[in-house]
């Protein structure tokens, strides 16, 4: 029953009594990690020791995992959420899939062999990600308490799917100008696992736009 009905939505409650669990920061814990992810498979792209940082994306996945079991633990146990608890679990579950599919994407550049400095803008795709995702962590940062900021930051995430896009589009057309046919084709899977990485960036940022809406 709605609130119309004398029962108040379960987010209203979480702004009248504090909960036992603050989810803000188990949020916030988990976005920072989805984003040391996202830094760390950057870097890996950059680096000369690629060894060192492929391990260290799949550390930090491992990780990420710990804290999202933590957050589905505490949303079991709390009676009391900050919002409506299947949100934070929906936003959480998303958040993992960035962190996810960074992993993946590392898993294809080695089964691939490819090689970064040969293919086409693969540093500056993965910068777009990295904003993109910074703009997740400010915008679940400012949930607590700025929710037009945490809304604005939320837009600039699904934003850098768009600009992903543009820049998948033009580093494809210099990719099919190159003469090595294997790595075309295996450079092509590689684009096109960043690009669902850029797509799951923008469902957090939905889903974050959602949750600003719902507890305005």
């Amino acid at each position: 029953m709605g609130a119309e009905g004398g029962i108040r939505p379960r987010w209203l409650w979480g702004r009248i009594f504090e909960p036992p669990t603050d989810f803000y920061t188990l949020l916030d814990r988990h976005a920072r990690k989805a984003l040391e992810g996202v830094e760390a498979l950057q870097e890996w792209v950059v680096c000369e020791n690629r060894e060192e940082r492929c391990q260290r994306v799949r550390d930090l996945e491992n990780e990420a995992d710990v804290l999202k079991m933590e957050l589905g633990r505490k949303l079991d146990e709390s009676f009391v959420t900050p919002f409506d608890r299947e949100d934070i679990f929906e936003l959480s579950n998303r958040m993992d899939e960035v962190i996810n599919s960074a992993k993946s994407a590392i898993r294809e550049i080695e089964a691939y062999e490819i090689n970064p400095t040969v293919t086409p803008n693969l540093a500056e795709l993965l910068e777009i990600l990295v904003e993109g995702t910074r703009a997740l962590v400010q915008s679940i940062h400012l949930l607590r308490n700025n929710l037009p900021d945490s809304s604005a930051q939320a837009l600039i995430a699904r934003k850098a799917e768009n600009r992903f896009a543009k820049a998948y589009r033009a580093s494809m057309k210099e990719l099919l100008q190159m003469d090595d046919v294997r790595h075309i084709l295996r450079a092509k899977e590689v684009y096109r696992s960043l690009m669902q990485m850029a797509e799951k960036i923008d469902r957090v940022g939905e889903k974050l736009q959602h949750c600003v809406i719902k507890m305005s």
